[in-house]
């Protein structure tokens, strides 16, 4: 299970290579249950809904995916169809597990450092 701060640490390895982060949810305080935190989560998933429809590369870590992960690939998916972006990464032990992976616009990885190089190509 990949932990927040690893994530973090991938995400300092993106801005070194000159990217940004379109949304950083390790920055998210627990609000569950949701019903007793209305506002924090809608804003939530406004903002990661937007991210994944707006960012340049939208990776999925199978390995940490809760269940908000599939509306946030489809909205990568469903943008990826309209705009042409994002480039759409699932990476991985787990990449077999929806058939939503396997969508023309999805592109299944074993690990980051896959992801690294293609989009150091981008």
């Amino acid at each position: 299970m990949i932990k927040k701060q690893e994530v973090r640490d991938l995400y300092e390895q993106f801005k070194k290579l000159g990217h940004e982060i379109a949304t950083d949810w390790t920055l998210h305080k627990p609000i569950k249950p949701y019903e007793n935190n209305p506002e924090i989560a809608r804003e939530y998933s406004v903002e990661d809904v937007d991210a994944a429809r707006n960012c340049d590369v939208f990776i999925l870590m199978t390995d940490e995916a809760g269940t908000g992960v599939y509306v946030e690939l489809g909205a990568a998916i469903s943008s990826n169809l309209e705009h042409g972006k994002p480039k759409i990464y699932v990476i991985g032990k787990h990449t077999s597990h929806s058939m939503f992976y396997f969508h023309p616009s999805v592109n299944r990885r074993k690990n980051i450092n896959e992801v690294f190089e293609e989009i150091e190509k981008l």
